[in-house]
């Protein structure tokens, strides 16, 4: 089976990079307007700009949080070689025998 190609490119680069702006900017400029409308009619200013602000840098975050989550779905990084899957395995079986040396040794100080 041969290897899948990874993702990139300029173009898919370019158009992650634009969602991510597009993920950031808007939820952050319209709390911004949402804000200084609340402090307009209100007369707060500046505490519903700066908290409807912090209330869109959240969102942002989530939306972000959310596309990288549905790209590494979707591009999930695999071991391209059975050499690479075999040394994974190795490594996992190393660990798993230290983890079984640490808890056996932990078992007889007490």
């Amino acid at each position: 089976m041969a290897a899948s190609r990874p993702p990139g490119g300029a173009r898919s680069n370019a158009a992650i990079l634009g969602q991510v702006g597009f993920i950031i900017a808007v939820p952050i400029a319209i709390g911004a307007w949402l804000g200084l409308q609340v402090d307009r009619a209100l007369g707060t200013s500046p505490i519903g700009l700066l908290g409807l602000i912090f209330v869109g840098m959240a969102i942002a975050g989530v939306g972000v949080g959310l596309m990288i989550r549905r790209y590494a779905e979707e591009n999930p990084i695999e071991p391209s070689t059975e050499r690479a899957r075999e040394a994974g395995r190795r490594w996992q079986a190393e660990i798993d025998e230290r983890e079984r040396q640490r808890e056996a040794g932990d078992d007889a100080d007490r």
